[in-house]
Parts: C-alpha cells; structure tokens; sequence
C-alpha cells in the first residue's frame, strides 16, 4: 500500500517528522532487521563517537553516508547488523573530569586519587548519550543502540586482546619504531586524533645537543631542537647552503654553529662570541660531512645514506643554532619558537 501524497504546505522539516514518526510507529527498523536476518550477513559496526562531548553538523554528515553505505547493502539482499558503539577511552574524557574536578595534569590525578579519579571518567562518558541517540533517530540514521558495544567494557577489551593473539598467530604482528607527539602536560603520548583536537603555545625547556662530527669529534655541530623525541631517529643535519658558519673554541673543543647565532649560544655559562673564533665558511662547506648520533637506540635502514650534513633552503639563523635534525623541519623557519612545543590544548 502506497504511502499517502505528503501536504505539499508543509516544510521541509514537518514533512521529515511525518515520515520519521510513521516510520517509528511500524517499527520499520525492526522489521527490516527481522526480515533480512538470514539473509547473507554485511555486518557493520558504527566508529563510535565519545559521548562526553555534543554531536556537531560534521557528524550529520559522515553519518549520513554511513547510513547511505548500510541502506544499499541492504537493497542488494543482505542482512545489516548496525551495531552502535560508544568510545569510552582518551584524553578527551579525561579532561573533560580533570575541568569539572578543577584538577589539571598528571600529578594532580594521582593525588586526587586514580581509582576515584577513573570512576569519575566512567560516570562522564555517557553525559551526552540522549543527545546522539536524539541526533540519529532524527536524521534517519538506523542503528541498534540497544545492545552496542563500549570500550571500557571487560567484553570489549578482551575481545581486542583475543584479536591481537590471531594476529599474532598468524605472523601479522611487528615490532617497530614510531615517534610520537608527547604532552607534557597530561604526562603521554598523543593519538592523531587527539593531536587534531589542537595545539597551544607553552614555554618550556629547548634543548642544545651536539654531534661531533666522525673524523674529529673535538669539532662539534650544536643543534637546537624543541621536539628532542625527534632526535632518537635522527637521520641528517641540515644547514642552508649560503648561511655563515664559524667554529669556536671553548676548552679544547670547536663547537659548530651560524655566526649570526653565535652569540645566544651558551657553552659553561658563556656566550660562544665570547671564545675565540677559529674558523669560518659557508654552510654548503659542511655539506657531506659525517657525524656520531647522539642516541644509537632506533636501528636504520640498511639503504641509503645516514648521519651526514645535507643542505636545506629552510634552514634559518632567525632562532636555535643555524643546524636542524632531519625531523625538525617543521619548526626550522618559524619565528619565536625556541620556547614552544605541541601540548594538547585544554579546551572541548
């Protein structure tokens, strides 16, 4: 039987209640599930959003083209599980807690108190639970939220474990490297995900490492980096080709940096201008040059050269030494940043 024609004098928003409350009073949903549940399975579990924070426009619309993916499915003759799921891990639940508590940072939780602190996160997760499920009846988007799956559940957990030993069964687990964002702040390491949530600038501590170069290690290149995690897969040194570089002496040693950065380089309490300087080219002379890794832990790739000084037009004497590690191109041009470094900022 047809439905009947829609009031062409309502709007748009009337006419989608109508069909949401007609759909809602057949139990379409369920009558669907039911009668494809034999049917050859296309099972489909929702990437569960964390629901301590409000649903946004962005989230009508990769709903909308899940719901898309599922409806098709389900024309060509299969039978759609739509399981929902909540996340219930990260930082963005924990933050949440630490502003309601007036709490802030690592120490501050154990202080107050882990087990207190992880029943207060366990409580959060779900405080805008109505709020998505409210989101998802109105936009048509069909999930069974009846019976979804939750991160910190022990089901849910041992389930992932179970998966990592089938893995591992089968040879598909490795053992690698990775270098990660840290927060100095919360006292961890960053997901992509949370780092895309945002970055503050804070002044913390930069750090000066020299690398002494491998055919005399009394001539010493001084780098300046504000991500020191990088330097454990150091691979190269960049210097800019045309820039100024002298070697001053202190003690024995000839420490290696831009002239222009000569002077806010300090070696026991004194600024490098202040010594002797006892040689000086342009950068493209280093060019080639070897040198010992500060951190001999990450093995490298047999292929390819490593622990050698490259030339880099990015390369700037604005700030640090003049000398940059293959992995701190990011901040090599950038302006009054030797104070800084990414920390997740406290904000929703």
């Amino acid at each position: 039987m047809p439905y009947p024609i829609l009031d062409p004098a309502l709007s748009p928003d009337a006419l989608e209640k109508q069909l949401l409350a007609a759909w809602k009073h057949e139990g379409l949903f369920a009558r669907v599930q039911e009668a494809t549940r034999h049917d050859p399975p296309f099972v489909f579990f929702e990437g569960p959003p964390t629901a301590n924070g409000r649903p946004g426009i962005h989230h009508v619309f990769a709903r909308a083209i899940k719901d898309l993916v599922c409806r098709y499915q389900t024309m060509l003759g299969h039978g759609v599980t739509r399981i929902a799921g909540w996340d219930t891990h990260g930082l963005p639940v924990e933050i949440e807690v630490e502003r309601a508590l007036h709490i802030s940072g690592k120490k501050e939780i154990e202080a107050y108190g882990v087990a207190e602190f992880n029943r207060k996160c366990r409580e959060n997760v779900f405080q805008y639970k109505t709020d998505w499920e409210q989101l998802s009846e109105r936009i048509a988007y069909w999930l069974d939220y009846e019976h979804p799956y939750v991160t910190y559940t022990n089901e849910y957990i041992e389930t992932v474990w179970w998966l990592l030993k089938r893995l591992h069964e089968k040879a598909l687990l490795y053992r690698g490297h990775k270098v990660l964002p840290y927060c100095p702040r919360c006292g961890t390491a960053l997901s992509s995900h949370e780092l895309a949530l945002g970055y503050e600038q804070v002044r913390t501590n930069s750090v000066y490492v020299t690398f002494p170069l491998a055919d005399d290690p009394k001539r010493q290149l001084v780098i300046w980096t504000t991500t020191p995690w990088t330097l454990l897969s150091n691979i190269a040194v960049a210097v800019h080709p045309d820039l100024e570089y002298g070697e001053y002496e202190v003690d024995g040693v000839r420490y290696i940096v831009a002239a222009p950065r000569a002077g806010d380089v300090h070696v026991g309490g004194r600024p490098l201008a202040a010594g002797p300087r006892v040689a000086g080219y342009r950068g493209r002379d280093l060019v080639g040059q070897k040198y010992v890794r500060p951190l001999d832990l990450v093995p490298l790739p047999a292929e390819g050269q490593r622990c050698i000084v490259v030339a880099a037009g990015f390369v700037s004497a604005e700030d640090g030494t003049g000398l940059v590690t293959a992995r701190s191109r990011a901040r090599a041009g950038m302006r009054s940043t030797a104070s800084s470094s990414p920390t997740r900022k406290r904000t929703a």
